[in-house]
């Protein structure tokens, strides 16, 4: 049965399809990582950059913005795992909070936002800008909120009735678009700047929810300036992944990370489009594949 959020995966290495039945919860498969990013030349790109819309890029766009561009050209982490089997994600999507200001009592608002990945780079920022701006804005409301507070004028019976009816058709791949972005855990990745909020230290990692299909979960931490001998100022962010280790292999991940550092080490590549791969393989064309080396194999043993 297919679903209308993502296309099955079928050129999947042995080993690795094995993984949903060892590992069948997102927190039995969570892997932790934490990398240090000099951010120095992201400073320079934005005093010397502006955007379509006249204004000048955040540090917080560039970096979703290297994320975006990530999951373009390497589409592996934008699958997830449902029914046991893999799935690629139609859309590149990230979600985040944003707090209406700082005081303790400021309500905070979550909006998924989607991507496609031909979108230039100045169309992620400007849409994330735009988000940020109404987040932002006294006495606002995203759709999740919208939506969480529509249910919760109900009982809790028929609250806990709809969430599980929710999940039966999330499960099936039948659940529509508004429902998915009713939570906003049906996203690409999950991103949470704790340096926005002053949280000082290393960045903290986030579990995965088994709720809904994200993969990725990514924090930020506090932009810290050091002081070289030479007299010259570095400033590095810190980055805390979490990630369901069962969509793709360690090999994969780690060269994601790389790709993800020379992003935001060198931000004007973000300028250029984006390589993108080939398409997904259909399961006829896997089938083919299969065949074909299946073949080559049994001619390489008559050689």
């Amino acid at each position: 049965m297919g679903r209308n959020d993502a296309k099955r995966v079928w050129d999947i290495p042995t080993l690795i399809q094995i993984y949903p039945f060892m590992m069948k919860r997102r927190c039995d498969s969570m892997v932790f990582q934490t990398v240090t990013i000099d951010v120095t030349n992201i400073l320079t790109f934005i005093k010397d950059h502006t955007s379509s819309q006249g204004k000048k890029y955040r540090m917080f766009e560039v970096v979703l913005g290297a994320m975006v561009r990530l999951m373009a050209e390497r589409p592996e982490l934008n699958r997830f795992i449902a029914g046991k089997r893999y799935w690629q994600r139609n859309e590149i999507s990230v979600n985040f909070v944003v707090k209406e200001n700082l005081a303790d009592d400021a309500p905070e608002h979550s909006t998924p936002l989607y991507f496609t990945p031909e979108m230039s780079f100045d169309e992620v920022a400007c849409k994330i800008e735009d988000t940020i701006i109404a987040g932002q804005t006294p006495h606002s409301e995203g759709y999740t909120d919208r939506a969480i507070g529509f249910f919760l004028h109900f009982p809790t019976w028929f609250i806990s009735m709809v969430v599980g009816i929710a999940g039966w058709m999330d499960r099936h791949g039948i659940a529509p678009k508004a429902l998915r972005d009713a939570d906003g855990l049906h996203t690409s990745a999950f991103v949470s700047n704790m340096g926005s909020i002053g949280l000082d230290g290393t960045s903290p990692h986030h579990h995965l929810y088994e709720w809904g299909t994200t993969s990725i979960f990514m924090t930020m931490g506090m932009m810290k300036r050091t002081k070289l001998p030479d007299g010259t100022w570095r400033a590095s962010m810190e980055f805390g992944f979490t990630v369901d280790e069962r969509i793709t292999d360690g090999w994969y991940f780690t060269q994601s990370l790389r790709v993800f550092e020379k992003y935001l080490q060198e931000p004007e590549l973000l300028l250029q489009p984006a390589k993108l791969p080939p398409p997904l393989l259909s399961k006829k064309q896997y089938q083919a594949k299969l065949r074909a080396e299946r073949k080559q194999a049994k001619a390489a043993k008559r050689s």
